[in-house]
């Protein structure tokens, strides 16, 4: 639900902060948000621990960085702002839940040394780190929580908006595939690849392509004569998909090759793009507008609520070079 890059990350000890009651300098202060002060060293914890979440070798790729150090920064104030409207509201987390989640956490780590070395410190954190999810996700699904859309406003979206529901450009295409084995060399490639040039002739030469392909083709769709039906964008490998684009219609390509051997590929047809009528999709159509609509909702919440905030962020945050 908290659509945020750092997730349960903020919620861990790292976000343990402190008011530092003046006693930083605003050259100390990574992040404030009214009287609640970050210093850098807090921000770094918390940092890393986003790396350590979002990319797989623990390292920003350096044009990333700044972009992504901006993001936890504004992930950290978004998620300060909305767990303290929610205390103020007087939001209460679902305990019960919560402890049945920690105990299963200590169950499933019970025989770990390292986690009963550390549990009777970590316990408590974790109940925190869970509590306070709790208490954002409420937020959300609060401010989230509107009426459906209108039929009026459905239809005023689905005509704004008919690129959400054209069914694309679709291609009708048949294919005679002649296997080559993956240990073959490259003396059989191109014994196979004189084969489809053969068969090739042989179709532009009036012979039946649908019988060639139950004749010669190893592809599945021999037993329908080569026949794919329909094919949207993207169902075909690059190479062939840009073979079959530049064809035209009842044009058979020269043969292409593919892991699975040498392909021949006869465009038989193709559909443009068609708008899909309102009633066939006026589901889907009210699904994505509320969708929207809860979307700009939690938009200007956020917005509002940094608005009526004091917010710093030290800007010296974003020129620091990569972690370790």
């Amino acid at each position: 639900m908290f659509k945020v890059v750092l997730g349960m990350i903020l919620l861990l000890e790292t976000l343990a902060f402190v008011v530092h009651a003046g006693q930083l300098s605003d050259s100390d202060i990574a992040i404030r948000v009214d009287d609640l002060t970050i210093d850098a060293n807090e921000f770094e914890a918390i940092f890393r621990s986003a790396v350590r979440q979002k990319y797989y070798h623990g390292r920003v790729p350096e044009a990333e960085l700044r972009q992504f150090k901006q993001q936890v920064a504004l992930d950290i104030v978004t998620q300060v702002l909305v767990h303290r409207e929610a205390r103020r509201q007087g939001l209460q987390p679902d305990r019960e839940t919560i402890a049945s989640e920690v105990e299963a956490y200590d169950a499933k780590y019970s025989n770990s040394p390292e986690w009963q070395a550390q549990r009777e410190k970590i316990m408590p954190q974790l109940a925190l780190r869970m509590e306070r999810q709790d208490l954002l996700e409420q937020m959300e699904a609060q401010i989230r929580q509107l009426p459906e859309p209108t039929g009026e406003q459905v239809i005023a979206f689905y005509d704004s908006n008919p690129d959400k529901f054209t069914e694309p450009r679709r291609s009708w295409g048949s294919v005679i595939l002649l296997p080559v084995p993956p240990s073959a060399g490259e003396a059989a490639w191109f014994e196979t690849e004189t084969r489809a040039r053969q068969l090739k002739f042989r179709i532009e030469n009036g012979e039946d392509f649908a019988t060639l392909a139950q004749q010669h083709s190893g592809h599945p769709s021999a037993v329908d004569g080569g026949d794919l039906g329909f094919l949207h964008q993207g169902v075909l490998e690059q190479s062939v998909q840009q073979r079959v684009d530049a064809l035209e219609i009842d044009e058979i390509s020269d043969p292409i090759r593919v892991l699975e051997g040498i392909l021949l590929f006869r465009l038989n047809g193709v559909q443009p793009p068609q708008l899909k009528p309102f009633a066939d999709v006026q589901q889907r159509a009210a699904g994505l507008l509320y969708r929207d609509m809860q979307d700009q909702a939690w938009e200007n919440y956020l917005r509002e609520l940094k608005a009526s905030a004091d917010i710093y962020v030290n800007e010296n945050l974003y020129v620091q070079s990569n972690h370790e």
